[in-house]
C-alpha cells in the first residue's frame, strides 16, 4: 500500500521501504509499505493517558499515533551503588510496537 508521509518521518524510520514522488512544496514523499497490523499491548498493561504501566514495573510512554508513533520505556535497574532509572527511546517505524513489547518482556521484575 502506498502512503504519503512527511519526509522527516520517512528519514526517521522508513528508509528501508521504496519511495518516490517527493513533493518539494509540501515536503512529503510517497512510500510503498507492506501490509502490517499493529499488535495491541498486552491486557495486563494498565493505561493512563499516554502511559502504560507493565506488570514488571516498566513505564511505557508514547506520543503521536499511526505511522509517527514514538515510545520511551522507563524502568529501574540495580547497580553497584543502588537503583537508577533507565530510559530507552524507540523512534517511529513500522514494527515499533513489536520492539517495545519485546524489550519490556526482556526486563526482569
Amino acid at each position: 500500500m502506498t502512503k504519503t508521509m512527511p519526509y522527516w518521518l520517512y528519514k526517521t524510520g522508513y528508509t528501508m521501504f521504496p519511495a518516490d514522488n517527493y513533493n518539494k512544496a509540501k515536503k512529503t514523499i510517497e512510500v510503498e509499505l507492506p501490509y502490517y497490523k499493529k499488535p495491541r499491548f498486552p491486557a495486563d498493561w494498565k493505561r493512563n493517558g499516554n502511559t502504560y504501566q507493565a506488570p514488571n514495573g516498566c513505564q511505557v510512554i508514547f506520543w503521536a499515533s499511526g505511522l509517527a508513533e514514538n515510545f520511551v520505556v522507563e524502568h529501574y535497574e540495580e547497580t553497584a551503588s543502588g537503583w537508577r532509572m533507565t530510559s530507552t527511546t524507540f523512534p517511529a517505524c513500522l514494527d515499533v510496537r513489536d520492539k517495545v513489547i519485546a524489550f519490556v518482556n526482556s526486563i526482569k521484575a
